[in-house]
């Protein structure tokens, strides 16, 4: 997070970033926090279909380790991009949060506002 208290993303639009400072995706605790791009000046971005998402969607995230599987809990557009404290809590159960712009684009500044995707971790199957 830059000092402006603005989240960095992934310049390259196909890429989303995980927040250093927060939980790792798969942590038993603690909110994960991934960013990226809505679009780019050739068209979709990664977090494009965040556009769409609706509560109960399913989400997944891979990581070198494997994919992880989420539900949508709640969808949020807030004004502004700095980076609401309240959704990184470093204790209590894990979730994780998507992160991207939305909102009307203003030329020279970019979107005036952002997309919160917070959704809960699905448990996996026990084998049988």
């Amino acid at each position: 997070m830059g000092a402006d208290g603005r989240l960095g993303v992934p310049g390259d639009g196909r890429s989303a970033g995980w927040w250093e400072d927060s939980a790792l995706p798969g942590s038993r605790r603690g909110t994960t926090v991934i960013a990226g791009h809505v679009d780019t000046l050739r068209g979709a971005a990664v977090f494009a279909p965040l556009t769409r998402a609706r509560a109960g969607d399913p989400v997944r995230v891979t990581t070198g380790a494997g994919t992880l599987g989420y539900r949508v809990r709640a969808v949020t557009a807030r004004r502004g991009s700095a980076l609401p404290p309240e959704l990184v809590a470093t204790g209590g159960p894990p979730r994780l949060v998507l992160i991207t712009c939305t909102g009307p684009y203003r030329p020279g500044s970019g979107y005036r506002d952002r997309l919160y995707i917070d959704a809960v971790p699905v448990p996996r199957p026990v084998a049988r």
